[in-house]
C-alpha cells in the first residue's frame, strides 16, 4: 500500500463527507475534488487508517463511503469498525436488489394503508405518513426518493410541513443521497401502478 493510495482515501472521504455535511459542496459538481495536498496528508497521525481503509474496501471504497456517511459523520478510525462494515453489507444487499427493495417497502406501506394519498398528504402542517414510516426505520431512504421522483413531493412538504427541523434535515440528506441511487424508474412506476391501482374484488 503506497502513500498515494491512502491519500486518493482520503480525499474521497472528504469529498463525500463534505457531500453530505456541507450544504454548498456537491460532490457530482466538483467531480470528487477537494483541495487538499499529499505533504499535508503526509503529516496526518491517521494517515495509516485511510492506507488501511483503501486496501480493505479497494474498488468498493466510493460506496462504502456513501453507505457511511449520508446516515452520519464519521470519523476515519469508526469507519473500521464492525458497525460501518454492516452499514455497507446491507446498502450493498439494497443496491443490488434496489427493484426488490423498494416493491417491498410499497408493499409494507400498501398493506397498512387505504390510499396512496394516505400515505403521501400532508395533514395539519404534521409529517406524511412516508416520512413518519421513514423515521420509525420501517422503509428505505431509496423508497422515500423514488416517491419523490414520481410525484415531486419534497417541495410540496417545504411549504406544507410546519415544523422546520426535522422535516428540512431529512430532505437534505435524502437530496443528497438521490445522485448516487440508480434504479429504473419507469420499472417502479409500473410497480406502483400495479400494487396501488390494482383493481379491488
Amino acid at each position: 500500500m503506497t502513500s498515494r493510495e491512502g491519500f486518493d482515501a482520503y480525499c474521497l472521504y472528504l469529498a463525500i463527507n463534505n457531500h453530505f455535511h456541507t450544504e454548498s459542496y456537491d460532490f457530482f459538481k466538483y467531480n470528487g475534488k477537494v483541495p487538499v495536498k499529499l505533504p499535508a496528508f503526509l503529516k496526518r497521525n491517521d494517515k495509516y487508517h485511510f492506507a488501511k481503509l483503501a486496501r480493505e474496501h479497494r474498488d468498493e471504497l466510493k460506496d462504502f463511503l456513501v453507505a457511511n456517511l449520508s446516515k452520519q459523520k464519521y470519523y476515519v478510525k469508526n469507519l473500521l469498525d464492525n458497525e460501518c462494515i454492516d452499514n455497507y453489507k446491507d446498502f450493498k444487499k439494497r443496491k443490488q436488489k434496489l427493484t426488490y427493495t423498494i416493491t417491498e417497502d410499497m408493499r409494507y406501506l400498501y398493506d397498512r394503508y387505504d390510499t396512496l394519498d394516505d400515505v403521501l398528504e400532508v395533514q395539519n402542517g404534521q409529517h406524511s405518513v412516508i416520512l413518519k414510516e421513514f423515521l420509525g426505520k420501517n422503509i428505505q431512504a431509496e423508497t422515500f426518493i423514488a416517491f419523490d421522483s414520481m410525484f415531486g413531493i419534497f417541495e410540496d412538504y417545504d411549504e406544507m410541513i410546519q415544523e422546520q427541523f426535522i422535516w428540512p434535515k431529512v430532505k437534505v440528506r435524502l437530496n443528497k443521497l438521490k445522485p448516487f441511487i440508480e434504479y429504473e424508474q419507469q420499472k417502479i412506476r409500473l410497480v406502483m401502478k400495479g400494487i396501488w391501482l390494482q383493481p379491488t374484488s
